[in-house]
């Protein structure tokens, strides 16, 4: 077999088999995934390599691709094609680009990819002004009484961020996301909570000691915040597939709160073991996370800066280490 045999034999694997089967598994490496079909993945790898985002790749090259790409274009294409797959690239943004360049309406694209991901959420309840919020919907301060139109396209709307005081050694929560402080008591109370989670954590008997110590860091995440499977793996010195296959079966939600962490893009993640925006348990983390007081934008991508400032529980866990062994 030449050289371009064996690339043309890896080229459609790649795009036929290999990322299609990912798309439709909902793998961690996008956050999202656009599209499952192979020809879809043929399209937008070629108009990225062939047609450079700016031609469509057949009005370039003659069809069938595969037979007539020299080699540098085929391993052009599988270099990108293993990008995708190790997430080192972004689908939805390669897939933009690619309808872009063949004269599709983006305005109109960005209605439809907001209408199907409102499609997927739970009848929404009439807000003051007698409308109905969906996911696509930018978040409002309660007390507005008008409702504004809303763009889907390129809009970021802004949060006021906020700065929740933490201890290392307590687990003050707020209530409320605007910094409002917590009475003695509650602080008491929620302290008493984290010492009983901390507890079914450290006498489960069948959690390996990454386990642990992930549900453990996700504590110290606070109501009202949400955080990054790319931040704990940083923190945790793993990886945000790790991260991911750790809060799968989460024996200890809502307690340990793996809803209140979403994908490095700001979309939703996953939950309950199903990923994206189109996962069955997708509404439900995001009903969840509204009603802490977490924002989302017009493309159902969260507003404000991930939780970082991750604190070890040390005094807490030795004391229920040494009951524990006791």
């Amino acid at each position: 077999m030449s050289n371009v045999e064996a690339l043309q034999t890896e080229w459609r694997i790649l795009y036929s088999q290999t990322l299609p089967q990912m798309a439709k598994m909902r793998d961690p490496a996008q956050s999202v995934w656009p599209v499952t079909l192979d020809h879809c993945f043929a399209r937008i790898i070629l108009d990225n390599v062939i047609g450079n985002n700016e031609q469509q790749w057949d009005m370039i090259l003659p069809k069938p691709a595969i037979r007539n790409m020299n080699e540098q274009q085929l391993r052009d294409a599988i270099a990108l094609g293993k990008k995708i797959q190790a997430g080192k690239v972004d689908l939805s943004d390669l897939d933009q680009a690619s309808l872009r360049c063949r004269g599709k309406n983006e305005k109109k694209y960005a209605k439809a990819a907001a209408s199907e991901v409102a499609s997927h959420q739970p009848p929404s309840r009439p807000t003051n002004a007698g409308t109905k919020r969906t996911i696509g919907d930018v978040d409002q301060p309660a007390s507005s009484a008008t409702t504004k139109s809303r763009k889907t396209e390129k809009h970021q709307s802004t949060l006021k961020s906020w700065r929740v005081e933490t201890s290392t050694e307590s687990f003050n929560t707020p209530n409320h996301v605007d910094g409002d402080r917590i009475s003695p008591k509650q602080a008491e109370a929620n302290e008493e909570e984290l010492r009983r989670t901390l507890t079914r954590i450290h006498s489960h008997p069948s959690l390996s000691s990454y386990r642990r110590k992930l549900y453990t860091t996700l504590l110290s995440v606070p109501r009202g915040r949400y955080t990054t499977y790319a931040a704990i793996s940083e923190y945790l010195k793993s990886s945000a597939r790790a991260v991911g296959n750790g809060m799968r079966n989460n024996p200890f939600a809502p307690d340990v709160p793996c809803h209140r962490v979403l994908a490095a893009d700001g979309s939703i993640g996953g939950f309950q073991g199903d990923w994206g925006r189109d996962g069955k348990y997708a509404c439900k983390k995001i009903e969840l996370l509204r009603s802490e007081g977490i924002k989302f934008d017009g493309r159902g991508k969260v507003l404000g800066e991930p939780f970082r400032e991750f604190r070890p529980l040390h005094r807490v866990e030795d004391a229920i280490l040494s009951s524990v062994q006791q």
